[in-house]
């Protein structure tokens, strides 16, 4: 089970957590299985207040991770019938009950509330008890919304009669607001609905069932072939290689001009000299499409492999491949493979054969693990160059409709996530994207959409500082809580932080004490300042840094009195060293990495 941090400050008590979030990030980039291997299962009441195990008797015991349940008449034969939902493939699976109809007795009913009675329309919490001649057997059940994990079955409530000497003579329902009603004349074997204050149950409609035939599971053939379109073209960095002659060509400077398909293979791989024999039947094609082939060999990588440019050109020749050839190294296949890694969070190590699309440009466009055909090459070739949407919509195998013009993404939060798992570059992506399609000069704060994305932009800027603070790069972190200020110039987290900066700066450049004060003293004119530890704890090092260190004592020493009466002893040491150094006519500096005061 994964622990949450200990305490509430990001700083404090995390390390563990933020180790176990990193693993967990490089367990998923590695593609490793996530399956409990957790098989569904089935007890049956035996009605002595025990249970029996009949998983496998009844068939729920299938080889799946499973995960999600609905119960459910799908047939509408009497019985209920289960709908499965699972970790691992198959991820839906359908139980179909066949117990004979003749066999069993039941009734179903369907519940709905009156909203002027304190109870919803859809009457979730009602309960329903059934009434039978034998006043000793009771059958209750409760109308859920949903129960148990990712679980959600029908509002029609099933129950099962039992014996036949028992007759049913009414339904009790005890509605969600607390009124109680009781229907009569409920046949065995139907379906009712059951309305509130109606006093008579209304019979349902007879629908004609689905029919969904029995198949065998055929689960897909794993394989390492994929074909990845990125969602957004990548640039690449600067891409070269030394051709069989020893001499070095530039393939950026190649994509300038025209499409690039950079191909790595392998002398000993049967696949690579398939796909290079299609490409030079191909080449004709490809360079009237505008579009040049580079096959880069990457024996010589392997230690236990020994082969020469000579011999490598001999192989590609034998292959029946007459274009552009070479040999890769080491600082190109990490460059691929950093490219990657950029746009695919999952990713194993590269295979061979691999092909990379780049359009003129020098803009990744699409990745092949494995062999690709010509005709694939093609079509991608056709589509790349097109608006963001289209590249949108080329990278996923089939249409629909996207949420996030619904639910926008929240830049700061995804790089705050990506920062609590230390990776700042990926953290400090997110908020360029955003600043590219959005950044404008701050706005007229009486303007609601003017305002609106001055807040936004100023968060923007205010993370950027965080991620800068992370990194000790202090001048930076300056210059962006300085700009989130320009759009933001009374929010306390962004006042707090360039005080506590200024004052506490390891960089003698960036520490100014005059400058930390005054944004600290303008800060506590907020509302409940004056009670607030944190920013107290920035007003007494801005005075410090001031060299007003008698100020520094007592505004620490009233930290300490509401640390004390609030019993935060994780706080008290922490300040009481700052007491100390204070008395000492010492200033506070920012411990390395650290973000909060």
């Amino acid at each position: 089970m994964s622990q949450a941090p200990e305490t509430s400050t990001p700083d404090e008590g995390t390390e563990g957590y933020l180790q176990a979030f990193g693993d967990l990030a490089q367990r998923i980039r590695d593609g490793a299985s996530f399956s409990g291997r957790e098989r569904h299962c089935a007890f049956l009441n035996t009605g002595q207040g025990d249970f029996a195990d009949v998983s496998t008797l009844s068939g729920f015991g299938m080889p799946s991770d499973g995960r999600g349940l609905a119960i459910t008449d799908w047939d509408h034969d009497g019985d209920l019938d289960l709908w499965f939902s699972n970790r691992s493939a198959p991820r839906l699976q359908f139980l179909q009950n066949k117990i004979p109809p003749e066999s069993s007795r039941w009734i179903s009913v369907r519940l709905e509330g009156n909203p002027e009675r304190k109870c919803s329309r859809d009457a979730i919490g009602s309960r329903v008890e059934l009434i039978f001649s034998d006043a000793t057997q009771r059958r209750v059940k409760t109308l859920y919304a949903g129960n148990g994990l990712m679980s959600q079955s029908s509002k029609w409530l099933h129950f099962g009669l039992g014996a036949a000497d028992q007759r049913l003579v009414a339904a009790k329902v005890r509605w969600a607001g607390g009124a109680e009603e009781e229907f009569k004349g409920l046949e065995e074997g139907k379906r009712w609905i059951l309305m509130q204050e109606r006093g008579k149950a209304l019979e349902a409609n007879k629908r004609e069932p689905i029919t969904l035939p029995a198949k065998a599971i055929k689960l897909p053939v794993a394989t390492d072939v994929a074909r990845i379109r990125l969602s957004q073209p990548l640039k690449i960095p600067e891409l070269s290689y030394r051709d069989f002659s020893g001499e070095t060509q530039s393939i950026t400077q190649l994509a300038s001009s025209t499409a690039v398909l950079i191909n790595l293979w392998a002398s000993w791989c049967t696949p690579c000299a398939s796909e290079l024999e299609a490409f030079e039947k191909a080449r004709s094609l490809f360079e009237s499409k505008g579009i040049r082939v580079v096959a880069l060999n990457v024996d010589h990588l392997d230690p236990e492999e020994e082969i020469t440019p000579r011999g490598a050109a001999r192989a590609m020749a034998k292959f029946g491949f007459r274009g552009s050839g070479g040999m890769a190294d080491e600082k190109i296949l990490s460059l691929l493979q950093q490219s990657i890694l950029a746009s695919v969070y999952r990713h194993h190590q590269m295979p061979v054969p691999i092909s990379f699309l780049i359009d003129r440009g020098g803009w990744l466009s699409a990745i092949y693990k494995g062999p690709v055909e010509v005709s694939r090459i093609l079509s991608d070739l056709e589509k790349l160059g097109r608006s963001p949407e289209a590249a949108l919509k080329a990278a996923v195998p089939f249409e629909g409709v996207w949420s996030k013009k619904f639910f926008p993404a929240d830049p700061v939060a995804i790089s705050r996530a990506y920062m609590e798992g230390d990776y700042l570059e990926e953290a400090r992506s997110s908020l360029l994207s955003f600043l590219e399609k959005h950044e404008a000069p701050p706005g007229n704060p009486g303007i609601p959409a003017e305002q609106k994305r001055n807040m936004q932009i100023g968060a923007v800027y205010f993370q950027f500082g965080e991620i800068f603070l992370r990194e000790d790069r202090e001048t930076r972190a300056r210059s962006s809580f300085l700009k989130s200020l320009d759009y933001t110039p009374r929010q306390l987290p962004v006042l707090n932080r360039i005080s506590w900066l200024l004052a506490t700066a390891g960089d003698s450049s960036v520490r100014n004490g005059i400058e930390a004060l005054r944004y600290a003293k303008f800060m506590m004119g907020a509302p409940g300042a004056a009670d607030d530890p944190a920013l107290l704890s920035t007003l007494a090092a801005a005075h410090a840094a001031a060299d007003q260190f008698p100020a520094a004592i007592q505004t620490t020493l009233k930290v300490i009195k509401i640390l004390e009466a609030g019993q935060r002893p994780d706080k008290l040491e922490e300040q009481q060293g700052r007491l100390r150094l204070y008395r000492q006519g010492k200033t506070l500096s920012r411990p390395l990495g650290r973000t909060t005061p």
